[in-house]
């Protein structure tokens, strides 16, 4: 028998499976951030373009500095210089990243010399290689920069710049539209707080949010689903997916003839949690209370979002921690909590699914197996860490 959380997982992959990325686009690298690569990006010179100094100090042959001894300085070599041919028998003062001059095989740290006037006291042997950064070692011309699947980002761009790359093939930014459902949204009466979080992830994913909300009544829930599924990629719904009656999601989607594929899942909190294709879209429906809405959002439509915005990792690192204090539970479906990270160890904050605060407060969420009882203090769990989504986290 598959354990629940086995069956999460299964339930993701059904889900990845389901959903193809949007299309791709030649475009300046510019225009590439944010993105994703939609082809492997490949370098179209060296990188470094030539082969270089280390650090400071005298370009010679090593065959020449078999030992201490004492040679004429022919010239001084400063990165960007385009360096003559070293003449036999001499050395030649280099700065860190200027070109080895032809000839030259070796450096010598400025440390390991003793200068005398226009000569240089080598005090013992050079070895071949030794302080260059020889040309194309980071990346060969050819070769694999980054691949499909990557986001580009500023570290991603300066990679890309060096190996020669001004265009790639990136995915098109994907629009979610994001659908909070329920009167107290509708009549401002209870703040729309998981659209405004979903507006935030989804922007943090390199996608385009588009909000809107619907009332109780299953024609206005109908009207805003086609809506949504008209002007997006893929529509993420908030409340109405469990079984009320006003829970509206289910029959909207039966009339747009929807492909319900899961409705329920094996965990605490975002068990309503809903997964449709209409009309090859697909849809996502989130349960309505603001910590299950969120934890939802993190084990399956985040990772389907990715996915469609053509992201080759679409899961959260985790790491096992051990808890900074006890925490109390039964045996049952799986749990999530949000959790901080401290000194190495992790502390859940907020247990409640309508809590908001502690979502809030979290940068790592703790996914306990079913069956986990109590746990004691220093319990080793696993933890997922938030990264980017984090109070203060560099996008």
């Amino acid at each position: 028998m598959r354990s629940s959380m086995e069956r999460l997982l299964d339930i993701r992959n059904e889900i990845l499976g389901a959903i193809a990325p949007v299309g791709a686009e030649d475009v300046p690298l510019a225009r590439a951030l944010g993105r994703y690569l939609a082809a492997d990006a490949l370098a179209a010179v060296d990188a470094p373009p030539h082969s270089c100094s280390a650090m400071d100090g005298y370009a010679v042959r090593a065959a020449e500095v078999a030992g201490p001894c004492l040679l004429e300085v022919a010239a001084s070599v400063y990165a960007g210089d385009a360096p003559t041919p070293l003449p036999a028998g001499r050395a030649a003062r280099i700065f860190t990243g200027a070109t080895l001059p032809p000839g030259a095989d070796a450096v010598v740290r400025q440390e390991a010399v003793r200068e005398e006037g226009t000569r240089v006291r080598f005090l013992g042997a050079a070895s071949a290689g030794e302080n260059v950064r020889r040309a194309g070692e980071d990346v060969p011309r050819g070769g694999l920069a980054l691949e499909a699947g990557a986001r580009i980002g500023a570290r991603q761009a300066a990679l890309l710049a060096a190996v020669g790359v001004g265009r790639v093939s990136a995915r098109r930014t994907a629009r979610v539209a994001i659908v909070a459902t329920g009167d107290e949204i509708v009549s401002g009466r209870t703040p729309d707080s998981n659209g405004v979080a979903l507006a935030g992830l989804v922007a943090a994913l390199g996608a385009t949010p588009v909000r809107a909300a619907a009332g109780d009544r299953l024609e206005s829930v109908d009207a805003a689903i086609e809506g949504a599924l008209a002007g997006s990629d893929a529509v993420l719904t908030i409340g109405g997916v469990s079984v009320g009656e006003r829970d509206l999601v289910p029959g909207a989607l039966a009339r747009r003839r929807a492909e319900v594929r899961v409705h329920g899942v094996p965990m605490k909190p975002g068990k309503p949690f809903l997964f449709a294709l209409a009309g090859g879209k697909p849809v996502l429906g989130l349960p309505g209370s603001p910590s299950a809405c969120l934890a939802a959002f993190e084990v399956f439509a985040r990772p389907a979002l990715l996915a469609l915005a053509g992201a080759a990792r679409r899961e959260r690192p985790a790491l096992a921690l051990p808890l900074a204090e006890a925490v109390d539970g039964r045996p049952g479906r799986a749990r999530l909590l949000w959790a901080r990270l401290e000194g190495g160890a992790v502390r859940p904050v907020g247990r409640d699914a309508a809590q908001v605060r502690g979502p809030a407060l979290a940068d790592a969420l703790v996914v306990l197996p079913a069956g986990t009882g109590a746990l004691a203090a220093g319990a080793p769990v696993t933890t997922w860490l938030l990264g980017d989504d984090a109070p203060g986290g560099a996008a």
